[in-house]
């Protein structure tokens, strides 16, 4: 994924406001662009939430023995 110039500005700016440190365009085009991965993958889908995934069955556990 592509990321503007004006969203790398941003983003190099929050980085300096937070961690006290700049960074080139190239740091902070590596970085961001490593957060927007991480992001979408984190964004997806659970498996058992995609559509046409079999719901799991609720565990029924063993009755408790006759005392």
């Amino acid at each position: 994924m592509q990321i503007s110039d004006e969203d790398l500005e941003e983003f190099t700016r929050l980085y300096a406001a937070e961690f006290g440190e700049k960074l080139s365009k190239a740091e902070a085009s590596e970085i961001a662009g490593r957060f927007v991965d991480l992001y979408t993958l984190l964004a997806e889908p659970l498996p058992s939430e995609q559509e046409g995934a079999a719901m799991p069955q609720p565990h029924n556990p063993a009755p408790p023995a006759p005392s």
